[in-house]
């Protein structure tokens, strides 16, 4: 089982759009793919039309069990999965989040390794293929909690300066906690890839700043996803891009993320 978190320390660039976008895409693939609201805001939760709840905080703080009521979520193929597919699919879940997440990190002050030690028994049972972590662009000591627990970091960022800092920011603080796993005995916290967001190709600024990223980063600078009012349309709907509009040129977007998500993380 593989598990990795969105970040990047600066609000609205796109981390949620992501995050259930890259879970759809590996859903559809065929893998069984549990997202995980772990933002305050409850976003991930909205955008499949599940109502904010305190899921998360039950499974953490009051010792929930993944299989008891008001904890997992499936989410229907008739809202990811696209139109008309015969293909055998694979599974969505979603555990929905509300603004007790916040309250996490203070109640487990003294257990560090408590999200990792649920993805250990996640992973035992033999359920899911990966977890996906959405996370709050506010730094906090729950960011540190999932730290411990992920494998993999993806950071979306818009093409823009201030996007830029929180983008650095967060790669600072990936690295801190990486650093502190390896000296633990854990695997490293691998930079597996950015995401251009609200890109517009026409855009001067956009351009100059899309040629910095990738002078920076290289190949873990993948596919940029265009601004358009369709991911809008879609999340509105509770839908992923795939279903809403999977003949839509942003779709097509859209899966080279999955794809280059697929890639990095399962090497195939």
């Amino acid at each position: 089982m593989k598990v990795l978190m969105l970040l990047n320390e600066k609000g609205g660039v796109g981390k949620t759009t992501m995050a259930a976008t890259i879970g759809a895409g590996l859903a559809i693939m065929g893998y069984r793919v549990l997202l995980v609201d772990a933002d305050p805001q409850g976003h991930l939760t909205l955008s499949f039309g599940l109502k904010k709840q305190h899921s998360l905080y039950d499974l953490l703080v009051r010792d929930a069990e993944f299989n008891d009521p008001g904890i997992v979520y499936p989410i229907s193929p008739e809202l990811y999965a696209l139109p008309n597919a015969k293909a055998e699919q694979g599974r969505l879940f979603v555990i929905p989040g509300n603004r007790e997440t916040r309250l996490i990190a203070q109640a487990l002050e003294t257990e560090l390794f408590a999200i990792r030690k649920k993805m250990m028994e996640l992973e035992q049972a033999n359920v899911v293929d990966v977890v996906i972590f959405d996370t709050s662009p506010t730094p906090s000591a729950f960011h540190a909690l999932i730290f411990l627990a992920a494998q993999h970091i993806i950071y979306p960022t818009e093409v823009t300066y201030l996007s830029f800092d929180g983008l650095v920011a967060s790669i600072q603080s990936t690295t801190g906690y990486s650093n502190k796993k390896k000296e633990s005995g854990l695997e490293e916290i691998k930079l597996t890839g950015i995401i251009p967001t609200k890109f517009r190709a026409k855009t001067l600024e956009h351009q100059e700043k899309y040629r910095a990223l990738k002078k920076g980063f290289g190949e873990l600078v993948w596919h940029p996803m265009p601004q358009s009012v369709i991911w809008e349309e879609a999340i509105a709907r509770h839908r992923s891009i795939f279903n809403y509009a999977h003949e839509h040129p942003v779709a097509g977007d859209a899966w080279k993320v999955v794809r280059a998500t697929k890639e990095s993380v399962f090497g195939v």
